[in-house]
């Protein structure tokens, strides 16, 4: 699947508005502390949909077998965004895009779940992906309602990486974490300059044990696990590039309506649609948000 031709479909989507991307979005930037957040300023966000809630959705309330855009079982609409195959997965253009591309990676099987941890399927379509692209890309999961999802379609999305992000020190030679760390708890892992010795199994060996780590210190941090369906993960964002994973336990999608996070988001870059949203997340205090949203790393 090369980048080429995945610019010309997303553009190509994006000409008649049936791919929302703004052209002209704007970064401002709020520094807390010695943090440097990042707000992406996007129209294109204006009618993203949430899940409000907070609890993942039945099954009868996600599948509209009469609806022929969804797969079955599915929440999402695909028909006249999908843009290839990858094994068990498939590729789509983001509806609500804050990147160019802005790309989602879904399962097959519509009736996978949202808040289901990673398999080495996901992981492998996913290094796929990336590793297809001449650019620097990031693919990142947000688990479950409260790690920021807005369906439960499983599924991954897929960008070029932006820079400066509170991880970007993990590109760099050392790989080094500066003294001014973030105020929740990460896990990553680098991998080796050896790309053929980062295989599937090994992707799935990395996040499982990150996993486990994200999984004990959110342990009895929130509420999801009395409520969780069977077979849900703790709640967390997987983050994943050419040269390294990170995955964070969450305990809120949001502080509120105007101050949540997904993934990037919580590496301080937030997207978000009006310059209300950045003065919530202000008034509230950013890294404090972020600590709320993630296990403060004061309590664990």
């Amino acid at each position: 699947m090369e980048e080429s031709a995945i610019l010309s479909k997303f553009d190509h989507l994006v000409e008649p508005g049936l791919v929302l991307y703004d052209d002209k979005q704007q970064i401002v930037e709020h520094i807390d502390g010695n943090l440097k957040f990042r707000f992406i300023l996007t129209s294109a966000l204006a009618k993203k949909p949430t899940l409000t809630t907070g609890q993942p959705q039945t099954q009868s309330e996600t599948t509209n077998t009469q609806d022929p855009e969804k797969r079955e079982g599915s929440d999402i609409s695909t028909a006249g965004f999908e843009i290839g195959v990858l094994d068990t997965h498939f590729v789509i253009a983001n509806k609500f895009c804050f990147a160019r591309p802005h790309l989602m990676l879904l399962t097959l099987d519509g009736h996978r779940r949202q808040y289901e941890p990673l398999d080495e399927v996901d992981l492998s379509s996913s290094w796929r992906l990336i590793n297809s692209a001449e650019t620097d890309y990031v693919a990142f999961y947000n688990c479950g309602p409260d790690g920021g999802c807005s369906r439960l379609h499983k599924h991954l999305q897929a960008m070029p990486l932006p820079a400066n992000s509170f991880a970007a020190f993990l590109d760099s030679s050392e790989g080094r974490e500066p003294e001014t760390q973030v105020p929740f708890e990460w896990f990553y892992r680098r991998f080796e300059d050896d790309k053929a010795a980062v295989t599937p199994a090994a992707l799935a060996e990395v996040y499982n044990d990150l996993l486990e780590k994200a999984t004990a210190a959110g342990a009895g941090r929130g509420e999801h696990a009395a409520s969780a369906p069977a077979g849900a993960a703790c709640p967390h964002n997987m983050i994943l590039t050419k040269r390294w994973m990170i995955v964070l336990p969450r305990r809120r999608a949001g502080i509120n309506k105007e101050a949540g996070a997904n993934s990037l988001g919580m590496l301080g870059l937030i997207a978000v649609a009006t310059t209300k949203e950045i003065d919530s997340w202000v008034s509230l205090g950013l890294k404090e948000s972020l600590a709320e949203l993630g296990v403060p790393k004061s309590i664990s």
